[in-house]
């Protein structure tokens, strides 16, 4: 899908600014360092850009969008001034914070219309130069772009210019860590938000959990999973998808296999939602009971009451000081079942 069209702009920090800075731009050629720079990440966009997003409509819940409108603007006309409406809305919500930005438009054709946004921050770096005297010139520079081209933001979009086309796109954000969205890049600027709601996408992973289990024969395999839903739950507010975080976790083959049958379709461990740690509390809490005895009961907070059966014993009566806090009266637990699985455990672990 070959580049037809590349713009370029500084965008500068203007957030809250009444009145804003004018937008400097320039075509970019097609061909040298700059343009071979760009075709590499516009080649390998849709599989860098693993974040789902998707435009938010307008305040009445139609399903309008100004940003999505001006981008398909630039998709029809690539002009001058379309980019630059584009470069100016980023610039309207770019903080000090993040700085100088330079922003390339990246158009391309065939056989559908595709669109890249890319942002590169700005750096701070010097010059030397050394004259015939053998004296040196040094310079400082406040902007410095591409310094690495490994940090950057970038956006892409694929359809017809079609009416209900150009909803859905994918996004990166390689200026901050890969579990967390910039959030003036994705939902100021751009207007949107994750395809996957939050409740959704953490609600699916947690029944995952839940279910792969329950159903897992082997003891060692259920308790792997059961360590790796406890650490999960440090993923709060972070934006995941299921197979980076049990990657990330290392989690044994057998694990990731059972999750993903628990998941039913494959391609939803490649989803992109925020971990909200209260609903998937509400999915898989399990529940552990330690009595003075030593003995650890554990079972799926839905399910303990009835795997557990309790009741009241009365204790021998101990005579007991008036400094003395009374004891909690003794509970007897009982459950019947057969036993699949046992090993030892060591107590360091």
């Amino acid at each position: 899908m070959p580049i037809t069209r590349i713009h370029s702009f500084l965008v500068r920090p203007a957030k809250n600014i009444a009145i804003q800075p004018r937008v400097g731009g320039t075509r970019v050629p097609l061909d040298g360092k700059v343009f071979d720079l760009l075709a590499a990440l516009y080649d390998k966009a849709d599989a860098d850009c693993k974040i789902d997003i998707v435009f938010k409509p307008n305040e009445a819940g139609q399903q309008i969008n100004a940003t999505r409108s001006m981008l398909l603007r630039y998709a029809e006309q690539r002009s001058m001034a379309t980019a630059r409406s584009i470069a100016a809305r980023l610039q309207s919500v770019t903080t000090r914070r993040s700085g100088f930005g330079l922003l390339f438009v990246v158009a391309g054709d065939h056989p559908q219309k595709r669109l890249m946004l890319s942002r590169f921050p700005a750096d701070q770096g010097m010059i030397v130069e050394e004259n015939a005297d053998e004296n040196m010139d040094v310079r400082f520079i406040e902007r410095v772009f591409m310094k690495n081209a490994h940090a950057y933001k970038s956006v892409v979009y694929a359809g017809p210019l079609q009416e209900h086309s150009f909803w859905d796109g994918k996004a990166v954000d390689k200026q901050v860590d890969v579990k967390e969205l910039s959030d003036y890049w994705i939902r100021e600027f751009l207007e949107s938000t994750l395809k996957t709601t939050a409740a959704a996408g953490t609600k699916r992973f947690a029944v995952a959990f839940r279910d792969a289990i329950r159903t897992a024969k082997e003891l060692p395999l259920k308790q792997d999973l059961l360590s790796a839903a406890q650490l999960v739950r440090g993923q709060d507010g972070h934006t995941i998808s299921p197979e980076r975080v049990v990657h990330s976790m290392r989690l044994s083959g057998e694990a990731v296999t059972a999750l993903t049958h628990a998941m039913h379709r494959e391609e939803v461990m490649h989803e992109t939602f925020q971990f909200d740690r209260t609903v998937f509390d509400q999915h898989i809490a399990y529940r552990s009971v330690e009595l003075d005895n030593g003995a650890m009961l554990t079972a799926d907070n839905a399910n303990f009451d009835t795997i557990f059966h309790q009741r009241q014993v009365e204790d021998q009566i101990v005579p007991q000081t008036e400094a003395e806090t009374p004891a909690a009266p003794s509970t007897e637990f009982t459950t019947v079942g057969r036993i699949v699985n046992q090993r030892l455990k060591s107590g360091s672990r």
